[in-house]
């Protein structure tokens, strides 16, 4: 059993996480931000925001060695993450979110610890798209190149997800990104590779990162 020290937030937690969420649910998010944050953030900077201890050293590196869904789920990292999602009782709703089978569901959690463990420092509300369209410093081209941007719209398989994923933040710096975002972008592949679409164009993963990357780097993309 994960020795992970629970935290069940009121209503008024809600507020800690982005609003504006595509397949996670409020409960999840928060509960995803404050794993990223005892497995990333240095010992100062976790007091701030919890009482909650950091992760033994070791844990992150070993999650970001693994490259497919069935070797995250053996890590301690991945337990500790499973296990809060799970042993939380938000308004006796955890069992079922989203009707997910559990199997799913473990896919589409160790899908989203693999990319998201590669992320060292992250800014609220910020998207994965959006800083891979804001232009490297000094120059007038964005992070990643449009051809590299469309091989990332252009997953079919966890694995190249997360490679891809992962080389997009090292472009990213491994920083400046939503925690809850990332996460959510990846969880609303995993609903789309199940063929679960939203009947809105505008809420498809593909419309979302596009718009948030060329809106950063066209003027009027975003229009």
């Amino acid at each position: 059993m994960s020795d992970v020290r629970q935290e069940t937030p009121d209503k008024a937690g809600e507020d800690t996480v982005e609003r504006y969420r595509y397949a996670l649910d409020w409960q999840e998010a928060f509960a995803l931000r404050r794993w990223w944050q005892r497995l990333t953030l240095e010992p100062g900077e976790l007091r701030k925001v919890t009482d909650a201890p950091a992760y033994p050293r070791g844990v992150r590196a070993a999650l970001r060695r693994c490259e497919s869904v069935n070797s995250v789920l053996l890590t301690e990292a991945f337990r500790h993450l499973w296990f809060s999602l799970e042993s939380q009782a938000w308004d006796g709703a955890q069992a079922n979110v989203l009707g997910k089978k559990r199997d799913q569901r473990l896919e589409t959690w160790a899908t989203i610890a693999a990319v998201v463990c590669e992320l060292r420092g992250e800014a609220f509300g910020v998207p994965l798209g959006r800083r891979l369209g804001e232009s490297k410093p000094g120059t007038d081209t964005p992070r990643m190149s449009d051809l590299r941007f469309q091989q990332l719209l252009d997953c079919h398989e966890p694995p190249e997800l997360i490679r891809r994923s992962r080389r997009a933040l090292k472009l990213a710096g491994n920083e400046g990104v939503s925690v809850v975002c990332l996460a959510d972008s990846v969880a609303l592949w995993w609903r789309e590779q199940r063929g679960s679409y939203r009947p809105e164009a505008t809420q498809r993963l593909a419309f979302i990162l596009s718009n948030d990357y060329f809106g950063a780097h066209l003027p009027g993309a975003s229009d």
